[in-house]
């Protein structure tokens, strides 16, 4: 339920919700060595299910616009008349699919820190300095969403400009070579079963970045409208995506090749910036700080807003729902801090002080949870759009709703390939971790959660009310009901 508490413009609830663009760092690599120049196919086809993802959610918090904490919290209202299990775990795997994507960008962030102030540090260095990123996170985002907000637009800005400025010296100094995508197909191509394979376990990856745009909906209460606020961010970040998600890898590819692409997100940027300004090395790699920096501190916002929602709601430990003097979640964002330095020092002293190969190993196990609930969250969007007993003004027409099962059998197809692509362990270990919180919620809130009713909000983006309005008025009779034509 909403909480009083100081609200933030449009323009800085859009500024934190735009590090998803730049989640597309963390995960290049990894999809290209899977996919081959094919990962731009990959990246344009992950880019478009996350925005006809971000149409049902939409609709679904149109219906919901008092409840905050992202679309987990809102599908858990919706099943929570037939299952609060399915409710929680939905929640609690939201939460673990985001969560410790904040000691992965940490730890990146920690490495490239070494890199530039001290190279010739043990490696722990990083997981220090990993670990002191994450403190200052927090400490900035206590200060209110404001003052969050307008740090992530001081490093949008800069992030922004600079990455623009590296792909346009590449182009003008015509380094860029379209020659450098073919073979466009997978390892063993198009037509074999290791080529769909490959493609499958990129997908899934790949959907970690390219779905979060429903992380504008988080903190859908703070905005100064409300939902219709974060609807339209909603709207402005999934249509931005489709840009990055197909543009920047396009651009890596014909400017580096596919096989530079594969590497560390620094190795790559070092690369660009070779053919773009000659000697930028340095400034490069601390302009690839600022974007994990932006990426973090949006899942930070995120994570401990959902927190607060479902301790509000009987989900998570009373505790969590406290907010502190700036109206920010306080309790919620230290329990993400020490969740995830203690993930770093299990996960660094389990790779025996080796951190190269930790952010994609735990990305792999923490995207179970994600895409366990994305599923659940469009089944609830699907049931709310068929049955849902009050409408929000968004409404999708029938050709649109129909594609909701589609994607939820899409998602359940590349979560039992990921197992095969990266490793049935790394899949056992997410699902166990989500497996353990569920039960642990369980057995740390008995009381009984309030059922939030749902409400019509006012005011969503021009073009989705427009095809509200036509759906309606080709169908009057409709509206308020149960669609019956829909299937």
């Amino acid at each position: 339920m909403s909480t009083a508490g100081p609200t933030i413009s449009l323009r800085l609830g859009a500024a934190i919700a735009a590090g998803v663009p730049m989640l597309v760092l963390v995960s290049m690599g990894p999809v290209a060595a899977l996919t081959g120049p094919a990962s731009v196919a990959v990246w344009g086809f992950s880019a478009l299910v996350g925005f006809f993802m971000a149409l049902a959610f939409a609709e679904l918090a149109s219906s919901y616009p008092h409840v905050n904490g992202g679309v987990a919290v809102v599908a858990a209202q919706v099943l929570r008349p037939f299952s609060a299990l399915l409710g929680r775990v939905g929640q609690w795997s939201y939460w673990l699919g985001w969560s410790p994507a904040l000691a992965v960008n940490a730890l990146l962030i920690g490495v490239y820190g070494q890199r530039l102030l001290a190279p010739n540090t043990p490696q722990w260095t990083a997981v220090l300095l990993a670990t002191v990123v994450l403190a200052g996170s927090v400490a900035v985002n206590h200060l209110g969403m404001t003052a969050s907000g307008r740090a992530q637009a001081v490093l949008l800005n800069c992030v922004v400009v600079v990455v623009a400025l590296l792909f346009a010296g590449a182009i003008l100094r015509g380094s860029t070579d379209t020659g450098r995508l073919t073979p466009f197909a997978p390892p063993g191509g198009w037509g074999s079963a290791g080529g769909w394979l490959a493609v499958s376990g990129a997908l899934f990856l790949a959907g970690w970045s390219a779905y979060g745009s429903e992380l504008a909906l988080a903190y859908a209460t703070r905005y100064r409208r409300g939902a219709r606020d974060a609807v339209r961010v909603l709207a402005a970040v999934a249509l931005a995506g489709v840009v990055v998600f197909v543009g920047i890898p396009l651009l890596t590819v014909v400017t580096v090749g596919a096989q530079t692409a594969q590497g560390d997100p620094a190795v790559v940027f070092a690369a660009l910036s070779e053919r773009a300004v000659a000697g930028a090395g340095t400034v490069v790699l601390a302009v690839l700080v600022l974007a994990l920096l932006l990426g973090l501190n949006m899942i930070a916002v995120g994570s401990s807003w959902t927190l607060h929602q479902m301790a509000a709601t009987g989900d998570a430990p009373r505790f969590l729902g406290r907010l502190n003097r700036h109206g920010m979640p306080g309790n919620a964002l230290r329990f993400d801090l020490a969740v995830n330095v203690g993930l770093l020092l299990v996960i660094t002293a389990l790779a025996g002080g080796r951190t190269a190969g930790v952010p994609v190993a735990l990305l792999a196990a923490a995207n179970v949870g994600y895409f366990v609930s994305m599923c659940i969250a469009l089944a609830a969007s699907w049931y709310n759009h068929r049955h849902g007993t009050v409408r929000g003004p968004v409404r999708l027409r029938a050709g649109l709703a129909r594609t909701v099962p589609l994607l939820i059998g899409l998602n359940l197809v590349l979560l039992g390939a990921a197992g095969q692509v990266w490793g049935w362990r790394n899949v056992v270990v997410g699902a166990a971790v989500l497996a353990a919180a569920t039960v642990l919620a369980r057995a740390g809130s008995r009381r009984a959660a309030p059922a939030l009713a749902p409400v019509a909000a006012t005011g969503p983006p021009g073009c989705w009310i427009a095809a509200s309005e036509a759906a309606r008025s080709a169908h009057p009779s409709t509206r308020g009901q149960p669609e019956q034509g829909a299937s």
